[in-house]
């Protein structure tokens, strides 16, 4: 059940980073244009074929998947219970959880920490290597609650936002 308090969350997200698109584009950088490669052929169990994807750790395409792995080499930085409000041509938001493993004092020994997150898609690209495919290239997570934890004794505080790149291979 959403709240309504997260509904305006996820509002004041989309228009912000709405915000950032509509700057983007007015400067030249293209990030809400669509591609002009026309109508992809329909691929069961995807979304409509001019949607972007995301490109999965595997390698896989995905549309509004319910869990997204960032770090593909360890897998100790991901999002989950990712629902999406909305996937269109130029951007897509969801809520969910920001979960990743602090490597204090080592990777093996560190605890994993969550957050509640809006994470925002954006920057849709050709995906190299598969004409007429265009994928998410930037990944803006928005902490929504607490952004303070605790590892080797010290209190750390992650800023309100962090955009990461997405690579065509996967990941961020």
């Amino acid at each position: 059940m959403t709240t309504h308090s997260a509904a305006a969350r996820i509002r004041a997200a989309v228009l912000a980073l709405s915000a950032v698109a509509a700057v983007a584009a007015a400067a030249g950088l293209g990030l809400g244009s669509a591609a002009a490669t026309g109508p992809l052929p329909h691929r069961p169990g995807t979304a409509a074929s001019s949607l972007p994807v995301v490109v999965s750790c595997t390698g896989h395409t995905q549309t509004r998947p319910s869990r997204y792995v960032l770090a593909c080499g360890d897998g100790n930085a991901y999002l989950t219970g990712l629902h999406w409000s909305a996937w269109g041509t130029s951007s897509a938001f969801a809520a969910g959880t920001d979960t990743f493993r602090v490597c204090i004092p080592s990777c093996t020994a560190g605890r994993l920490h969550n957050f509640a997150a809006l994470a925002a898609l954006w920057r849709a690209e050709p995906l190299p290597g598969h004409p007429g495919t265009r994928y998410f290239t930037r990944l803006t997570v928005i902490y929504t609650g607490s952004r303070s934890y605790r590892a080797g004794g010290k209190t750390y505080h992650l800023p309100q936002t962090a955009t990461y790149p997405l690579s065509a291979s996967g990941g961020a």
